[in-house]
């Protein structure tokens, strides 16, 4: 029975990646199915025939021959051009598309928007598709394929979100589309980032990538509703905001993706749209990450649509209920937005040497990375100068600056060589990642091979959620029955994602795949140009040092002690039990931690009861968390252990003790965040991003919007907070409160600002600690 149910999966693999995104999550979380349904679903589901479009495909496309029709089940039948056809295109709105720069202009300080210079690195580098249809299709020997915007039908797209240090960061002066009624400046943004206006050397494209989906393998995926529209010239990320505004020079490309920018190549019969409401989610969660000391790809805008004529359908809960939603566009930044799935795919249908052309890339991306602080380093300068983390685990475990040059930066590699640097930098920096999503309790919820980025920071947010009771086995993706991406089951499954990257890598038949080709694509290399599998199992050896070491670095720093990275080491130990203390107990994650600079003092018996009542549970009957505590107070009196700071000889004791000159209590106050994205918070913002509001920050749904990211993006508070069992309630907090106009009722942005940070402070309802999110919002 369980091999007939493996090849069931297996043909539901096929199914999933030539249909609809919402019907993937009908197809996965049924368990067991029968023959008979599944030949029912691939008969129903199925894209309409190319040139139909209407919910019964009952429309006829009328589009000139180098014309894209918006066909399929979600189209309406308009006609946009072809790439590279405007000349022959009879279509009312043309954008002009420029083509590659013949040289790149350089480009300093920031700027508006006419200021931003886009290079197409990325297209000269990996190979491009030859064709430029927008049609669904397979893809083959290519890495990207072009493809233009798909605008909406409204002429006034609204810029709903602005991360004005994101927009720094790609030389974009935010200032000059601020708050308020909306400008010529904020227009035009917002016309650039829906796919309305054309950015001065950009050539839009889409990437092809495949992808393991629970396990199993899915075929070609790529961006179904994703296009980059080039390389943003902009600053490394350790710049700061002065050096920015007095004109340093932008040579840091940042790749600019737009979400939900219409229909691709690879789209498999979806809309190619995004929904509203969901950016909102995929918007704020960077903001923490980043803050917090996660790196994460930059969430730069979210653009609207406020037209009823281009809603867009949803059934959220695959309950049969279609519901009409908002559109939205998120866009995003990052060094490339290649994953591990590019990597499988590029194996399949490149051979070995577009393999090599693909890692040689990502490698030059990491070159890069590696020569600065990753932005998410900046939260550690909180600890203080010079601060209690040493400069090797800042660069190992907090992606920090590289000293020494890795093998990235070796340019005279050659072949397989190339393969073998890019594993072992993927493994050591996922290893990193991975740590620091447990220790803040991240639970990314999609570990795809096609959601994993292959430079070791977070990308694809859509399903994700943070602790509240500390339960390992939570999973906040709706569809994740068997919770295969359950919070304490991230190491495993990166792990086991790194394992189908190196197959990809040594021509090694993939797990659970069952097309045509799946035990011949590999012959391609045959003549050599494959990593050696030794190669490749040394360096996946390193995944768990790694993260070992970055786990217990980062669990020291929220700890308050000196940070050595060693399981072994006192901390280590520490670490452990605290741990194992919050597993029995399921006390909420974000009160325990931060509550523990304000119990430690006093008897263990009473500071123990007091952070569990804090935590929402009831003190343990073994004491287990009074003894913990003893022993972390007994610790963190202490300045700094025997084997920290020091060398072998005992030098450079003097200068361990020299850096934890704070107290205990300011230490984890500075370490730990005093406010967490609960995820019914969440819930509520999707829900204002939703609403009329043309007047960005303005209006208590736009000031609501506004606070919240404030707090985010600061989620600190150096203050001491009140011990006691506080609990949110949404109903009162909304009580007397409205969401139109600016009565008395409405006290404004300071006021929204200070219950937000109450709100997120607090202990959820019980009934929405652990709330899960479907990936059919979207």
């Amino acid at each position: 029975q369980s091999k007939v149910k493996k090849h069931l999966f297996a043909a539901m693999a096929v199914v999933v990646a030539h249909s609809r995104p919402s019907t993937a999550r009908g197809i996965w979380s049924s368990g067991w199915l029968v023959l008979p349904w599944l030949a029912s679903v691939v008969s129903a589901f199925t894209a309409c025939a190319p040139g139909r479009h209407g919910s019964r495909c009952e429309g006829a496309c009328s589009c000139g021959p180098h014309e894209d029709c918006n066909d399929g089940i979600g189209g309406d039948g308009a006609c946009t051009c072809m790439f590279g056809h405007d000349a022959h295109c009879s279509v009312d709105m043309i954008i002009a598309w420029e083509g590659l720069l013949d040289s790149i202009p350089q480009a300093r300080g920031l700027g508006g928007v006419a200021d931003l210079v886009l290079t197409n690195t990325t297209l000269l580098a990996l190979s491009v598709d030859l064709e430029t249809r927008r049609s669904s299709r397979q893809v083959f020997n290519a890495s990207v394929s072009r493809v233009l915007p798909l605008p909406w039908r409204t002429a006034l797209p609204r810029l709903a979100l602005l991360n004005h240090a994101i927009a720094s960061r790609i030389g974009l002066d935010a200032a000059l589309a601020g708050a308020g009624a909306p400008g010529d400046e904020e227009r035009r943004l917002a016309e650039a980032l829906a796919g309305r206006q054309a950015l001065p050397g950009s050539q839009p494209y889409a990437h092809a990538y495949g992808g393991h989906q629970f396990g199993n393998w899915a075929g070609q995926l790529g961006d179904g509703r994703a296009m980059s529209l080039g390389e943003a010239l902009g600053f490394p990320p350790d710049t700061d905001e002065v050096a920015r505004r007095d004109g340093s020079l932008r040579t840091f490309p940042w790749e600019v993706a737009l979400k939900g920018a219409g229909r691709t190549p690879y789209s498999r019969g979806g809309d190619g749209r995004a929904a509203l409401a969901n950016a909102a989610r995929e918007y704020f969660a960077p903001v923490y990450l980043e803050a917090v000391g996660v790196p994460v790809v930059g969430t730069l805008a979210v653009v609207a649509s406020d037209a009823q004529e281009d809603g867009i359908a949803r059934d959220e809960w695959y309950s049969g209920q279609v519901d009409r939603k908002k559109p939205g566009i998120v866009a995003r930044v990052a060094p490339t937005f290649l994953r591990f799935g590019s990597f499988q795919l590029a194996a399949k249908r490149q051979g070995p040497s577009g393999l090599e052309a693909v890692a040689r890339f990502a490698l030059d991306a990491l070159v890069r990375m590696e020569a600065h602080d990753d932005a998410a380093i900046a939260f550690l300068d909180r600890l203080g100068a010079p601060g209690p983390v040493p400069d090797e685990l800042r660069e190992k475990c907090f992606f920090g600056r590289h000293h020494t040059a890795s093998c990235a930066a070796n340019h005279t590699m050659q072949g397989s060589e190339w393969l073998k640097c890019l594993l072992q930098r993927v493994t050591k920096r996922t290893a990193a990642l991975v740590a620091a999503w447990m220790s803040v309790g991240f639970a990314h919820g999609v570990m795809n091979t096609d959601n994993l980025s292959i430079l070791g920071i977070t990308i694809d947010l859509n399903v994700y959620g943070f602790l509240a009771g500390y339960d390992t086995s939570w999973a906040p993706n709706h569809i994740d029955d068997d919770a295969r991406y359950a919070f304490g089951s991230q190491r495993d499954i990166a792990k086991w994602n790194l394992q189908r990257l190196a197959d990809a890598l040594t021509g090694t038949a993939f797990e659970e795949d069952h097309e045509p080709d799946a035990r011949t694509w590999s012959a391609a290399g045959e003549g050599g140009g494959w990593l050696s599998r030794a190669a490749a199992e040394l360096a996946l050896g390193e995944f768990d040092a790694r993260y070992e070491a970055c786990l217990t670095a980062r669990m020291e720093v929220r700890l308050g002690l000196p940070v050595s990275g060693d399981p072994r080491s006192s901390g280590g130990h520490l670490v452990s039990r605290w741990l194992l203390w919050l597993r029995k107990s399921g006390a909420d994650y974000p009160r325990a931690s931060r509550g523990l600079a304000e119990v430690m003092g006093g008897p263990s018996l009473v500071a123990a009861r007091q952070l569990a009542e804090h935590s929402g549970v009831t003190a343990d009957q073994d004491n287990a968390l009074a003894e913990f505590l003893a022993e972390l107070q007994k610790t963190a009196a202490e300045p700094c252990s025997d084997d920290v700071g020091a060398d072998q000889h005992g030098e450079g004791k003097s200068q361990c003790h020299a850096g934890w000159g704070p107290s205990w209590r300011e230490r984890v106050r500075a370490a730990v965040p005093a406010f967490a994205p609960r995820s019914h918070v969440l819930r509520e913002a999707a829900k204002m991003l939703e609403m009329d509001s043309p007047i960005r920050g303005a209006g208590p749904a736009g000031e609501f919007l506004a606070a919240l990211e404030e707090a985010l993006r600061e989620p600190f508070d150096d203050r001491p907070v009140a011990l006691g069992r506080a609990e949110d309630d949404p109903r009162e907090a909304w009580q007397g409160r409205t969401l139109t106009g600016n009565g008395d009722e409405n006290p404004g942005r300071a006021a929204m600002e200070a219950l937000l940070r109450s709100r997120l402070s607090a202990l959820p309802p019980h009934h929405l600690a652990q709330i899960r999110t479907s990936c059919g919002a979207q």
